[in-house]
């Protein structure tokens, strides 16, 4: 009898830590720095080409195009369309984001699209001047947060896969026409 209940405890201890393991490897793994697209995290993928950095006039009002961020976005964005630069592998420009209370932030940022980064380059001051930034590294974009406004210029207006997707004018087109590159962004929401 104690033979049995031994034999049963050591299937029941097998059976529970069979069942542990096969939990374990059934977890999903999370891709450490993903990008969209199914962009790899690797050194050698991060933008090594750099061109000369010169910054554009500072924004005007009239000059501003608004686009979307997400449903859920705090501020709201704008482009300006006399800034947009379209070079060999990086799109340059000034992106405007303006929050509910009207505080305005002004930053001059370029965009990859082969890898999914950006970098600052400069913010604007109070009195319509660039001041450099201090960080000059590449920076994975952020495509999961409320205000992605560097998500959204990629995926929507910039980029078609690892591509820049079209001329400035043709991005400025989509910005203003609100012409998403992923087609009407209320396709199939019900």
């Amino acid at each position: 009898m104690k033979k049995n209940n031994i034999r049963g405890l050591k299937f029941g201890v097998i059976l529970l830590f069979s069942c542990f393991c096969l939990n374990v490897l059934a977890q999903p793994v999370p891709m450490s720095g993903t990008r969209y697209h199914g962009m790899a995290d690797d050194d050698e993928d991060k933008p090594k080409k750099e061109w000369k950095v010169e910054f554009p006039d500072f924004p005007k009002e009239e000059n501003l195009l608004p686009f979307y961020v997400s449903p859920i976005q705090t501020q709201k964005f704008f482009i300006d369309e006399k800034s947009l630069v379209v070079g060999e592998d990086e799109v340059r420009y000034t992106l405007v984001g303006v929050s509910s209370g009207g505080a305005k932030n002004i930053t001059y940022e370029g965009l990859k699209c082969d890898g999914g980064f950006f970098k600052r380059y400069a913010m604007g001051t109070y009195d319509g001047k660039w001041s450099p930034s201090r960080r000059s590294e590449w920076t994975d974009i952020q495509f999961q947060s409320a205000n992605r406004p560097q998500a959204s210029l990629a995926l929507d207006y910039f980029c078609q896969g690892k591509g820049i997707a079209g001329t400035v004018d043709q991005m400025i087109f989509r910005i203003r026409y609100n012409r998403s590159l992923q087609g009407s962004k209320y396709d199939n929401r019900f």
